[in-house]
């Protein structure tokens, strides 16, 4: 193969000079590969820049857990580069390649190819373009093969709209320089060369719903974040729909475009939250550029990182989903970054924490660490995990629920009432299974009277939710009962539960607090007569008290896929007996995958429609009830594998679970968490700091309070705690209030809500409902606890919502006025001089936020109520 000719058909070579070419030539050379040879191996010092000629490649990351390597993708294109990561820091492959076929490729050594770019910068310019808009494909193949997590890929808010920017605003050039040098992006410009961007920008202001930019429409800047959070949205050629990302990190790019090119937007970025971005428009991108070819150059080497960046990403997404292994996805995206990560850093420690459930929420405590407290790099990589473990950490938060729903009950008084214990059970329940993806058919098959069985398929458990000290909650059974039966009928009902095993002696005393019914087994029920009685008795009384029982009929746990096994007979002969008022409905109920790992299935449930066993068989007749039996039993089979059938249904297309007769979780799953978690992680670890743990007076709330940064000194009390986080709406208040508010244990409660909820177009009647149930909350867990509501402030951002701001205010006086130990403090009413005209110098750029001339009126606003506040005893 004539190497001239080979490096003349080169697509960037075209407007090469003759000395270019020449020097090329001299330092090129084509080698030829065999089926299965090597070209390079992942870690390998990025020696050469390779470009395919003919044949095939795969790309294939390996894993040093077990020494398999994983095939994420093939080249095949001719001209394809390969290596291009050997120019991003630390010079290595990111990958390992390997020859499908009998493969040839022209390779051209790094060092002398970085002089030429260098020295010729119309030839710099023209392979860096095409190094980038070749990447651009690869990365494309790989998010196209990935599928949306269970976590939920809906977003959380109703509303998207093409964003609408009547006018950029001007950007103080400090400021921009500030945030455009702690930028990751801008790392590899010095300082005059990122005041020279920082010359160019301008900023403008996005609400809940905006799309920033939109997938497949053209580019026209490069786009910064300022403050606020988005989500960055990408649409596969299968018409799926992934969030690839959330980003809440300043001065991350969030949209770019490339120097002189019309290229499309790969991704759609839509603001979560009122956010600003910083803007760079096409034009002055392209003059800035055009002054410097240095500058230029860099901007494409960037713009090569950032690709190769987001391409890790997927790959690592990717690699989780393919081997259903999180862990090690992540295991590999630190080993990708650990030439230039300090091995003092805590990622390192992160895989062994992920390994055990029972460690795991203190790697999550690492990795928001690293987020929020981390440099440049930490950041990055902490960004990535948290991409990859969207479903472990929702696990992660299933199973800490768990856990508080045992120690809960077991740290009850033994004097408290069964009924009251079954109702805190099903209320801490209900919280864990939101964190779950389900889905519940048939519930127009529920009878009225809540006097019956209820018979299901007892599913074992997956060892992920076994607590530290070996305790299983039969999650089926729990879920029947929180999500089925008490929501059903207000009553959580009572099981029949199977005696444990000698070693298992705290598993019967547990139980015990409920008031279960006890057996030793089916089997021995139908050996013993007095023990049968005593179950008969047990039951009866339970069913003719219109309380449901629940029972599992096999008397063991199986997988899904066994299940169900043999069904006793004593479950059924129960509704027969003489002991009873009438003969109780028989109500089906067959689950589905709650034996398996949360963080990859779909809990699903089907309710058949009630029977009476006499209605179905002539228990006159000798052996009826045992043939019916064997028959029921493949009859319910079929009830489960509708189960499992309806789950991957679900999984497919989630609209479906919100049909008639139909209760899911599906479209809201997760969604506070993912939009808040990081947020509260921030202030818990901030929190954490605080030496003065007395009672203090806390103020819980958006970033009206957030932001208020000398919050003690101006009210002049020490003893105050600030529980505000940016975008914070009522019901992530009412979500985190546990962790953030009775953590606390505060003397006082001041409280600013609202103002995010009516920017993100919530109505008045959920504003209503949310900040009642928040109300509640405290009532739940505070006795005589002084509140002060605020009232939600004005500002010019929201003018065009100032009917529902004076509304919403009416609303919050009105509960101040009504509620005890509770008072209403207006702050809306001083926002406004004797003209009834905003006074707009009491905010920032934004005309969002306090300055300090706005935090000092709120300041005399409140305390105006300083001895209720600071002094009242309660």
């Amino acid at each position: 193969m004539n190497l001239t000719r080979q490096i003349k058909q080169l697509p960037f070579i075209e407007k090469a000079a003759p000395e270019v070419i020449s020097s090329l030539i001299q330092v090129a050379d084509i080698i030829e590969l065999e089926k299965d040879d090597y070209l390079v191996k992942q870690f390998d010092i990025g020696k050469h820049l390779y470009f395919l000629l003919s044949g095939e490649l795969g790309t294939l990351i390996p894993l040093k857990e077990n020494n398999v390597e994983h095939n994420i993708g093939t080249v095949k294109i001719k001209n394809t580069p390969i290596g291009w990561s050997a120019f991003r820091s630390p010079a290595r492959y990111t990958t390992t390649y390997i020859a499908h076929k009998k493969t040839q490729l022209l390779r051209l050594p790094i060092q002398p190819l970085t002089t030429l770019i260098n020295q010729n910068p119309e030839f710099g310019n023209d392979i860096l373009s095409f190094i980038y808009t070749s990447c651009l494909p690869v990365l494309e193949e790989v998010q196209n093969q990935t599928r949306p997590f269970f976590s939920n890929e809906s977003l959380a808010f109703d509303e998207t709209r093409p964003l609408e920017v009547t006018s950029c605003r001007n950007y103080s050039t400090q400021e921009a320089f500030e945030l455009i040098k702690s930028s990751a992006f801008f790392e590899g410009f010095n300082q005059q060369e990122k005041r020279i961007f920082s010359k160019s920008v301008s900023y403008f202001l996005v609400n809940q719903g905006d799309i920033i930019s939109q997938q497949e429409k053209a580019s026209d800047g490069l786009y910064l974040l300022i403050q606020g959070k988005v989500i960055v949205s990408y649409q596969t050629n299968k018409g799926r729909t992934l969030t690839t990302r959330t980003i809440s990190r300043k001065g991350t790019v969030l949209s770019w475009t490339a120097p002189n090119q019309n290229i499309n937007n790969r991704t759609s970025i839509i603001a979560s939250r009122d956010s600003s971005i910083l803007y760079i428009s096409q034009e002055k991108l392209d003059n800035l550029l055009a002054l410097s070819p240095k500058i230029k150059h860099k901007f494409w080497y960037r713009l090569i990182w950032l690709v190769g960046t987001h391409l890790l990403a997927a790959r690592m997404r990717l690699l989780s989903q393919t081997l259903n292994n999180e862990v090690t996805a992540v295991s590999n995206v630190i080993a990708q970054n650990a030439a230039l990560l300090s091995v003092s850093s805590p990622l390192y420690k992160i895989s062994e924490l992920l390994k055990s459930q029972i460690t795991t929420n203190e790697a999550f405590g690492l990795i928001y660490k690293s987020l929020h407290f981390g440099n440049a790099l930490e950041k990055t990589i902490a960004g990535m995990c948290l991409d990859i473990l969207k479903d472990v950490q929702r696990e992660n938060g299933f199973y800490l629920q768990l856990q508080k729903a045992y120690d809960r009950v077991n740290g009850l008084d033994v004097d408290t009432p069964k009924t009251d214990i079954r109702r805190e059970n099903a209320q801490r329940f209900k919280q864990a299974f939101e964190k779950v993806p389900y889905v519940i058919k048939g519930l127009e098959n529920l009878p009225k009277k809540a006097g019956s069985l209820f018979i299901y398929n007892h599913l074992a458990n997956a060892a992920s939710t076994t607590l530290p000290n070996g305790f299983n909650f039969p999650l089926d059974a729990q879920f029947i009962s929180a999500l089925i039966i008490d929501n059903q009928y207000g009553v959580t009902g009572l099981r029949v539960v199977g005696r444990s095993n000698k070693n298992e002696y705290w598993r019967d005393d547990y139980y015990q607090k409920f008031g279960h019914i006890f057996v030793d087994s089916w089997e021995s029920l139908g050996q013993d007569e007095a023990s049968y009685e005593s179950f008969l008795n047990d039951a009866t009384s339970v069913i003719n008290d219109d309380i449901p029982l629940l029972i599992s009929p096999e008397g063991a746990r199986f997988t899904t896929e066994e299940s169900p096994s043999i069904f006793g007979e004593s479950a059924f002969t129960l509704t027969q007996s003489s002991k009873l008022d009438e003969e109780p409905w028989i109500v089906p109920i067959a689950v589905a995958n709650f034996d398996k790992r949360v963080d990859h299935t779909i809990y699903s449930v089907v309710i058949k429609p009630a029977f009476k066993l006499s209605d179905r068989v002539n228990l006159k007749r000798k052996d009826s009830l045992t043939k019916f039996l064997k028959k029921y039993q493949n009859e319910f089979k079929g009830y489960v594998n509708e189960a499992r059938q309806l789950a991957r249904d679900i999984a497919i297309t989630p609209s479906l679970s919100h049909q008639p007769g139909y209760r899911s979780n599906m479209l809201k799953l997760n969604q506070v968490e993912a939009e808040f978690e990081s947020d509260v992680r921030a202030l818990e670890s901030q929190l954490a700091q605080i030496t003065n743990k007395n009672q203090a007076a806390a103020f819980y709330g958006s970033s009206t309070f957030k932001l208020w940064e000398n919050m003690q000194h101006a009210l002049g009390h020490i003893n105050t705690v600030n529980l505000g986080f940016g975008g914070a709406t009522l019901e992530a208040c009412v979500y985190y209030f546990e962790r953030l508010v009775v953590a606390q244990q505060p003397k006082s409660l001041v409280l600013y809500l609202a103002d995010n909820d009516i920017g993100n177009r919530q109505s008045y009647n959920q504003i209503a409902e949310h900040y009642i149930q928040l109300l509640e909350k405290i009532d739940q867990h505070f006795t005589d606890l002084p509140v002060a509501i605020v009232s939600v402030k004005p500002s010019p951002a929201r003018m065009h919502h100032q009917q529902e701001i004076i509304k919403v205010n009416k609303l919050l006086e009105r509960l101040a006025f009504t509620r005890p130990n509770t008072a209403f403090i207006d702050i809306y009413s001083a926002f406004f001089n004797k003209d009834k005209k905003l006074k707009t110098t009491l905010f920032c750029d934004d005309e969002l936020h306090l300055n300090e001339k706005g935090y000092a009126l709120i300041s005399q606003c409140i305390l105006a109520f300083e001895n209720f506040i600071f002094h009242k005893k309660t």
